[in-house]
């Protein structure tokens, strides 16, 4: 199963690490993308484990979570004063777009299909971090007191 290999092991500590930034550097925005992505990756593993990816047909399960994840960060695009989102959404069009290859019954090898299906969650989380990165907190404006 693709998620027991050392790149499942690097992609959890990828999100940790980029999700811990973001809770910790970011804003608004930032703490829902984080959580987007950390329920998303958290039911993808569940779903995999539970029923088994074999890459070789439709995965509905995690093709389901792609929709709902993509529809999240829509959201999020649509409502965040935040740049970020835009491009995470887009990488996670990307995602699901590798799904209906499948569902067009294109010829797609398992490997290409489980790698392009996981690959874009890596830019999603750098986009997350680097936007954390960018977020700059609102200051407090000084009072003026008139005299």
């Amino acid at each position: 199963m693709i998620l027991d290999t050392i790149w499942g092991d690097v992609y959890y500590i990828f999100l940790l690490f980029c999700c811990g930034f973001a809770v910790f550097r970011g804003g608004r925005s930032e703490y829902i993308g984080a959580a987007i992505m950390i329920v998303g990756s958290l039911f993808t593993l569940a779903t995999a484990r539970s029923f088994g990816t074999s890459w070789t047909r439709m995965e509905v399960g995690i093709f389901a979570i792609d929709i709902i994840v993509l529809t999240g960060f829509l959201w999020l695009a649509l409502t965040s004063d935040r740049f970020w989102p835009i491009w995470v959404s887009a990488f996670q069009l990307l995602a699901v777009t590798i799904h209906m290859a499948m569902i067009m019954a294109l010829p797609v090898t398992p490997w290409a299909f489980g790698t392009g299906a996981v690959f874009w969650a890596y830019p999603m989380l750098l986009a997350l971090a680097i936007g954390s990165l960018e977020h700059v907190p609102m200051r407090p404006v000084p009072k003026i007191e008139s005299g």
